[in-house]
């Protein structure tokens, strides 16, 4: 599950994970970025799952259920790597909401070598550069590691649903029992 080669530990994280990705043992996973929002109220849009082969009438529809997501205060979980995934990414940016980005490949691949360009052109009309102190992102690979090249990505799909279902061992969610009060 993680992306340590040879059994070759992960390099230790020297600052906060909005300040350097870092790899997050007990999850197997990379972070960068905000990691206070996997304490938030998390919601997917499960249409945006699949093959890319999203009809305009499709598309609409996600673009609705991520905006009543973000309306209702909840941080969207979504992926890149289709269309109907960009879709969902980019309405947040558009009421200036934080979400939490997966994604298949390493960082460095994604939002570039200094850690600071949007995941991909339309987002960009939004916001110039990915914002480590608003968003998050995940990613099973190392920072350097190539992505898969799929439109769709069934393993992204389902930890994408496992986050957003707070499903995830390990990963820093708070627990459930103290939001009931």
């Amino acid at each position: 599950m993680s992306s340590v080669i040879r059994g070759e530990p992960p390099p230790r994280r020297t600052a906060p994970f909005e300040q350097e990705p870092g790899f997050y043992d007990d999850a197997g996973l990379w972070l960068y970025g905000n990691t206070r929002l996997l304490d938030a109220r998390l919601a997917c849009v499960p249409l945006a799952f699949g093959p890319n082969q999203h009809s305009c009438g499709m598309l609409d529809t996600i673009e609705q259920q991520v905006e009543d997501i973000v309306l209702s205060g909840k941080v969207l979980v979504c992926g890149i790597h289709n269309d109907a995934h960009k879709r969902a990414a980019i309405v947040p940016l558009r009421w200036g909401s934080p979400r939490i980005v997966v994604v298949s490949g390493g960082f460095f691949y994604h939002i570039g070598e200094k850690l600071d360009q949007e995941l991909f052109r339309a987002a960009r009309l939004w916001r110039y550069g990915w914002d480590a102190s608003t968003d998050l992102i995940i990613s099973r690979r190392a920072p350097a590691k190539l992505p898969t090249y799929a439109s769709h990505n069934s393993t992204v799909d389902d930890l994408i649903q496992r986050i957003a279902d707070q499903r995830v061992p390990g990963l820093l969610f708070q627990q459930r029992s103290t939001l009931i009060a």
